[in-house]
């Protein structure tokens, strides 16, 4: 038996792929919670999302959330608020990585990213549903070297997109 799982969790049959395109960026991308920043002056106005959605707001759009420039004048040159254009790597799914897992190491990964989450989140996650950013693909990775992981962490799929950060 113990033969039999090596060579299980030696192969592998999900091989990662990479979506890796630079995405222009269109309004319909901008999340519809995101503040927007109106301040043109700004420094940093050129790569901020926050500036560049309120540039690409088309005429007949009536009203939107911004940020009041009364309370960013107190900001000097570091703004908090401040949201890079530059995209980052998204992953889908983990099916292969648990391909890869003992029974014992399953168990214990399932359980804990459960416990971070939830049972319904865990699920999309895993099924590539829901795309995880770098943050929480670090998380997972963590709870892999928390199991005794030593392979090779590869998602399923990956993508670049623009990380709209919390949308505060």
């Amino acid at each position: 038996r113990r033969q039999r799982q090596m060579c299980i969790r030696d192969r592998s049959s999900h091989k990662p792929q990479f979506t890796m395109k630079e995405k222009e960026l269109a309004f319909s991308d901008v999340p519809n919670n995101f503040l927007w920043c109106i301040n043109r002056q700004c420094s940093k106005a050129e790569t901020c999302l926050r500036q560049l959605a309120e540039r690409l707001s088309p005429e007949e759009l009536i009203s939107c959330s911004a940020i009041n420039p009364k309370h960013l004048a107190k900001f000097k040159n570091e703004c908090p608020y401040f949201c890079s254009n530059k995209q980052v790597r998204y992953a889908k799914g983990f099916l292969g990585i648990l391909e890869n897992l003992t029974a014992k190491q399953t168990h214990f990964f399932i359980n804990r990213v459960i416990s971070n989450s939830s049972r319904r989140t865990y699920y999309r996650v895993r099924n590539g549903e829901r795309a995880l950013s770098p943050a929480e693909q670090q998380n997972i990775i963590n709870i892999l070297k928390e199991c005794g992981v030593t392979f090779s962490i590869e998602f399923d799929s990956y993508f670049e997109d623009y990380y709209w950060s919390n949308t505060l």
